[in-house]
């Protein structure tokens, strides 16, 4: 008998995806937008809204411990995280002052990248390993679909002159509560973060790595990478419309940025997520970093309509890959029953560098410019592929992948 769960888990989670994907066009495109146009705001309240989710991610290991011994199912734990940004979403529509703007939306993406760690369990536990990656690519498309429209009709709202950019922000609010109902609605794990119950916090963050020497170097590895990639997330949006930079429209910036990135992370994810679940991952990661950085290059090297184009979409084939490779690696690595031990240190480890980056990358424009921070990504890129690469012959991954 053919257990109904994986569907039932199915029909929930993809159209969560469109919801999550104004949720993150939100956070990525408009909220810095916003903070640009609107509130003239200074590099530093940037650079909290370009690392909010980072500083989450920081968090989520300890908050993730300390709710570890609730029994509460990890959707219901999804679905309250999820009320709680909406809560604080629409919070910031209300503030006028840029500093608690930031903070208030700072608060919301805390919330929200709680929920990765927590849905490795739920995939983990009802899909099988050879069916992980399209499913999940699947969500990915939907949310890519959901950014793309979101994006497009809020970009030509904003270059109104009565534009209210509140409209944006209740617009992502109301989002993120579909996505807490849709939560609510999804299959009930009956194991309930056991592992993060019995093994101490700490440990998991400080000596797990230690402990497993390939996944060490890997997270050595994604360090570096996510350096090198991270930098340039509030950067590719400043390019188009700062003044220093292209200063395009917002509509032109929602198609380019947006739109076409959208359209080509759609791609991505499909092919993508059929060659995460076939091909050895080192190898799927490895071709994904070249891509990374045959997009940066050419996307801060360019001025032109096409040029960005092919920047964008290269961009955004590489993302819809790593979104799957950054939400699903671990499950080709863990022990069995460990997937969410593992996760946590990963997400801890995105943080730090996620929080960081940004920071770095809006230090270094003003002595090197974009063409610099360009070629600075591109090294680090680099360097982490040189690194990938000395794992893809290791026993123990071959043996994973049989």
């Amino acid at each position: 008998m053919i257990n109904p769960v994986p569907k039932s888990l199915f029909k929930v989670d993809t159209p969560r995806g469109f919801f999550a994907g104004i949720l993150e066009a939100g956070f990525t495109i408009f909220v810095i937008l916003i903070a640009i146009r609107f509130f003239n705001a200074p590099n530093y309240c940037k650079a909290i809204l370009a690392a909010g989710s980072s500083a989450g991610l920081i968090l989520s290991p300890f908050l993730m411990g300390l709710w570890g011994k609730s029994q509460t199912p990890n959707s219901i734990k999804c679905g309250i995280l999820m009320a709680t940004c909406a809560f604080f979403i629409f919070l910031a529509s209300y503030i006028d002052q840029i500093l608690f703007f930031s903070l208030s939306l700072l608060m919301a993406q805390i919330c929200l990248s709680q929920v990765p760690s927590l849905m490795i369990s739920i995939y983990s536990e009802f899909y099988l390993k050879k069916e992980r990656g399209f499913r999940f690519s699947l969500n990915l498309v939907l949310s890519t679909l959901g950014g793309m429209l979101s994006s497009y009709f809020l970009g030509r709202y904003l270059d109104l002159e009565f534009a209210d950019h509140r409209i944006a922000l209740w617009t992502m609010a109301f989002a993120a509560l579909f996505c807490s109902f849709l939560h609510f609605c999804m299959p009930k794990s009956p194991s309930v973060s056991e592992m993060v119950n019995r093994l101490d916090l700490l440990r998991n963050i400080f000596f797990i790595p230690f402990e497993d020497r390939l996944f060490f170097r890997i997270l050595i590895a994604w360090m570096i990478l996510g350096f090198g990639v991270i930098m340039t997330f509030p950067l590719r949006i400043e390019y188009l419309a700062n003044p220093n930079g292209l200063d395009l429209k917002n509509e032109e910036i929602a198609l380019i940025a947006v739109s076409n990135f959208l359209v080509f992370k759609v791609i991505g994810a499909l092919v993508c997520g059929k060659l995460f679940d076939r091909i050895h991952f080192m190898q799927f990661r490895i071709a994904l970093n070249l891509v990374m950085l045959s997009a940066i290059l050419v996307y801060f090297n360019s001025s032109s309509f096409l040029g960005l184009s092919i920047g964008t979409a290269l961009a955004g084939f590489g993302t819809g890959g790593a979104n799957i490779a950054w939400n699903l690696w671990v499950t080709k690595i863990a022990p069995t029953g460990r997937e969410s031990d593992y996760m946590g240190v990963h997400m801890f480890l995105t943080g730090l560098r996620g929080s960081s980056a940004p920071f770095l990358g809006y230090f270094l424009v003003k002595p090197l410019g974009f063409t610099g921070i360009s070629v600075v990504s591109a090294f680090f890129i680099l360097t982490a592929t040189i690194l990938f690469l000395t794992t893809v012959q290791n026993k123990r991954f071959q043996e994973l992948e049989i």
